[in-house]
């Protein structure tokens, strides 16, 4: 009777770990942001930090596993240029339309201005869900 014990027993110990080891690595994938970079294109195939004051910014970055809901949003701020205060919000957008269960891919913030940039210094603060994920700086000359 011990060995038929014993036998369940490590029968039932391989079970609960090959369970404990699916949950752990069979979970959601966490949701990041990699590789945020100024671009001159919305694909990000035109890396930039420096704009003209005609030109049009793009924010790019890779979004990987952002479940339905999620909100990612750009702030458009000033650092240092001439009749903004540091820290002032010049412009933000949001994107809220993920609808699948799971979004992985490129998203871009685009942003223009008719009258022309002012030269200075800028940075796009990316929040995911309320939470600051990255900021990336960039100028106008």
């Amino acid at each position: 009777m011990n060995k038929k014990v014993s036998v369940l027993l490590a029968l039932f110990a391989l079970f609960v770990a090959s369970v404990a080891c699916s949950l752990v690595t069979g979970g959601p994938a966490e949701m990041s942001l990699e590789n945020l970079r100024m671009a001159f294109d919305e694909d990000g195939n035109s890396p930039t930090t420096e704009y003209s004051s005609s030109d049009i910014f793009y924010v790019v970055g890779d979004l990987q596993n952002a479940p339905a809901g999620t909100v990612v949003e750009a702030r458009w701020l000033a650092v240092q240029i001439e009749g903004y205060d540091s820290g002032e919000l010049i412009y933000e957008q949001s994107i809220n339309d993920f609808t699948d269960e799971s979004f992985t891919g490129t998203i871009y913030f685009k942003l223009s201005n008719d009258a022309g940039w002012p030269v200075g210094e800028y940075k796009a603060e990316i929040y995911m869900d309320g939470a600051l994920a990255q900021s990336v700086p960039f100028s106008v000359r």
